[in-house]
């Protein structure tokens, strides 16, 4: 055999090893069966709320015209005018919120006139319930408005509604004059302070 030969054959056998050396390392690595393995996976939903005023909410809490005095427990103008004589003053939680919802309820001030005549603000009465008929909400459990929020409203369901009446109280020799105030109302997740 010519030396060249001899080289050629040392060389063939030596990649021939080393073809067979790698063939073996992944044959007896590829094992043919499955693994696995976990991971933590997380997610936070926060509590979202929304509320809408009925229209006869949003167009105010009107007392109408008054000509004897004194005058108690004036009706709101729409404390009774649904069909079953309930109220259609309400505020709505939307159906898109995800949690329950407490109402808050305040008055910002005494009713005022514009020569600064005052009915006092606890004069300025309501009520709510999740339900409303001709008794619901009730004027026997009325209750005076502050100047600080007071829950009006407690764990009102998604999609349901928290309904008002309102009354008025007017001493006698008020002073003639219309008079203004603004009543404000705020929705917090249930259980939490106004």
């Amino acid at each position: 055999m010519k030396k060249e030969d001899w080289y050629r054959y040392i060389l063939a056998v030596v990649i021939l090893i080393c073809l067979v050396l790698l063939f073996l390392a992944n044959v007896f690595s590829i094992t043919g069966h499955a693994t696995e393995g976990s991971t933590y996976s997380n997610v936070t939903i926060q509590k979202y709320l929304a509320i809408s005023f009925s229209t006869n909410l949003s167009d105010g809490i009107l007392f109408g015209d008054i000509a004897t005095l004194p005058a108690v427990n004036i009706n709101a103008t729409h404390n009774y005018d649904d069909g079953s004589d309930g109220s259609t003053m309400y505020i709505a939680v939307s159906n898109d919120s995800n949690t329950p919802v407490d109402f808050c309820t305040k008055g910002n001030d005494d009713l005022t006139s514009i020569a600064a005549d005052t009915i006092g603000l606890a004069n300025e009465t309501y009520h709510n319930s999740t339900t409303t008929d001709i008794t619901n909400p009730d004027v026997a459990a009325e209750i005076s408005l502050t100047t600080s929020y007071v829950k009006s409203g407690n764990n009102v369901a998604v999609g349901t509604n928290n309904y008002y009446r309102f009354w008025l109280d007017i001493p006698v020799a008020q002073p003639s004059g219309s008079y203004n105030n603004t009543v404000s109302f705020k929705g917090v997740t249930t259980g939490v302070s106004c």
